[in-house]
């Protein structure tokens, strides 16, 4: 038997009479290259349009739905600081410190909340995701009849506390068949665009209704639509989805668990194809290794340890490139940033915010479509470079309409906007949902995950405070801090952001684990490997 010291990691510390088992399922699982996973994967499902394929498009519509029901609150918030109705009603301005407070509060209640996805190993995914969906409709209820500003304001935070219970990457990446892993995860992220485009949509139908000052079913009728995705969710989760097999595999229902893996991962549904096991034993592999105090719901300190550090500092500077690289100014704060360059009417701003929305959602869709083509870091690099790019067109343009106003300049502006969510959309948000469950193992991904929220929701915080007040005292110049942090951005995610695209979770432990390596030179140094062994193999006329 081998000995107990010779299997060490922060998830490899396992007792005497488990350790020569371990090592053999390790050196089975080792064995298996990545390339040889997705070969394997796609040979268990060699054509989508299958019962399995119809499977899989169910579980992408329902959790579809939980993005959707996230992102409604982008075009709610955002279109109804356009009516009258609504500011004078609860006597507040399009900015300012009021409704820095009603942004910032859903954020914090996502703060809040987020630490619970840590349930997600307790209740399953799908409790987890039924509960969070539950909070929102009635934080819907109590936003939309509110009679003070004091039950405006709880509802903004349940509303935050709700929604972040409802996004689950982590449960899509362990369902859905390895080779389709990344474009289903990244059409997933696509999704949250879809409530807002109908719920964009549909106010624009209320136009009439906004231009009133006295009729607040104009702005009560958005707030309680935003009931509709989520309902949905609460109605169909546990009939049409599954749950997932690394849970199963935590509860002890091993066989549930392969059942689950055959019926969504191979178009035979048959428990004896090659990747029911593979897959399998990675989960067995990664759960029975982890140390006691990790798999504790509650327990976030293995975040601070020397083998998980890495991680965790990868995991915040990410957090806040996703958060601060100004998409808040053309979504939450499009009214005032419109306000900036002369676009004052409602209608006009409902319809630049439909169309802002519409290109995010068709360009996030297209990016999460051809994710698995780019290497994570080129695409980081290249949206980090087109968004200082067009953020410094949009100051440009703004500072030539502040010193003498134009429909040319103003349009510019507003185009510079429109790239601004293509470039985004296409090389950000693809990766949104994908990069932060790539970098954590799978011991640590559920708790990961609610970290993740967590240091999201304090961003979104500052942030809110920080544009609102920022915006009504310095105007189109809010522009300038953001290409400032998203330069520096750029140059910290040169030195600190491991290369992840097409590594097994192996590879990956080994890139953050490794003692004495740097994890960015080790990553790139895996890639350059790997790409050297497939031309060697070609020009030995190996065959995978």
């Amino acid at each position: 038997m081998a000995p107990q010291e010779n299997i060490k990691s922060f998830h490899h510390d396992v007792t005497d009479e488990k350790a020569g088992a371990l090592q053999t399922e390790e050196m089975v699982v080792q064995r298996i290259t990545d390339e040889d996973l997705l070969r394997i994967s796609k040979e268990a499902m060699p054509r989508f349009w299958t019962a399995t394929g119809f499977r899989i498009c169910l579980i992408i519509f329902l959790q579809g739905c939980n993005q959707a029901g996230y992102g409604v609150d982008w075009a709610v918030i955002s279109g109804i600081n356009a009516y009258p109705a609504w500011h004078k009603f609860f006597n507040i301005e399009i900015d300012g410190v009021k409704f820095a407070h009603i942004t910032a509060l859903m954020r914090i209640g996502t703060v809040v909340g987020a630490p619970f996805l840590a349930l997600n190993d307790r209740i399953g995914r799908r409790g987890v995701n039924f509960l969070g969906n539950a909070l929102v409709i009635c934080a819907a209820l109590m936003q939309a009849l509110a009679p003070n500003m004091s039950c405006f304001m709880a509802g903004r935070f349940f509303l935050g506390f709700g929604s972040a219970l409802m996004s689950s990457p982590q449960y899509i990446a362990e369902v859905a068949p390895v080779h389709l892993r990344g474009r289903i995860v990244g059409l997933f992220g696509a999704c949250f665009q879809i409530g807002s485009v109908a719920m964009n949509a549909g106010m624009i139908g209320t136009t009439r209704m906004a231009e009133s000052e006295t009729n607040n079913w104009s702005w009560r009728l958005p707030l309680l639509l935003q009931m509709f995705f989520p309902a949905v969710v609460c109605s169909l989760i546990y009939f049409i989805t599954p749950e997932s097999p690394r849970y199963l595999m935590l509860r002890g229902k091993r066989e549930q668990a392969r059942k689950v893996i055959a019926k969504y991962q191979t178009t035979s549904g048959s428990l004896d194809e090659p990747i029911v096991d593979i897959v399998t034993s990675q989960i067995e592999e990664s759960l029975e290794t982890s140390r006691t105090g990790f798999r504790q719901s509650w327990n976030f300190a293995v975040f601070v340890t020397k083998t998980v550090r890495y991680r965790l500092l990868v995991l915040v500077l990410y957090s806040m490139f996703q958060s601060w690289n100004g998409g808040g100014i053309v979504s939450y704060y499009l009214t005032p940033a419109l306000k900036t360059v002369g676009v004052t009417a409602p209608i006009t701003q409902l319809g630049v915010n439909l169309g802002l929305t519409a290109t995010y959602f068709v360009f996030t869709a297209i990016g999460g479509w051809f994710v698995d083509y780019f290497k994570r870091r080129t695409l980081i690099f290249a949206g980090l470079v087109g968004i200082v790019c067009m953020q410094t067109a949009a100051t440009i343009t703004s500072w030539q309409y502040s010193l003498k106003p134009s429909s040319t300049t103003s349009a510019l502006t507003i185009m510079w906007m429109f790239m601004f969510q293509v470039i985004s959309a296409t090389f950000i948000a693809t990766m949104h949902n994908l990069y932060p469950v790539e970098i954590l193992s799978l011991p640590l991904r559920a708790k990961g995950m609610g970290l993740y929220g967590v240091i999201q929701g304090a961003c979104g915080a500052i942030e809110a405070y920080g544009i609102s007040i920022g915006i009504s005292k310095v105007g189109y110049k809010i522009w300038c801090v953001y290409i400032i942090y998203n330069t520096l951005q750029l140059v910290a995610s040169y030195f600190v952001f491991p290369e992840t695209s097409k590594l097994s979770l192996e590879e990956i432990d080994a890139v953050f684990e490794t003692p004495g390596v740097a994890p960015v030179k080790m990553s790139l140094d895996i890639q350059k490997a790997k790409k050297e062994k497939a031309r060697l193999d070609r020009e030995a006329g190996i065959v995978n």
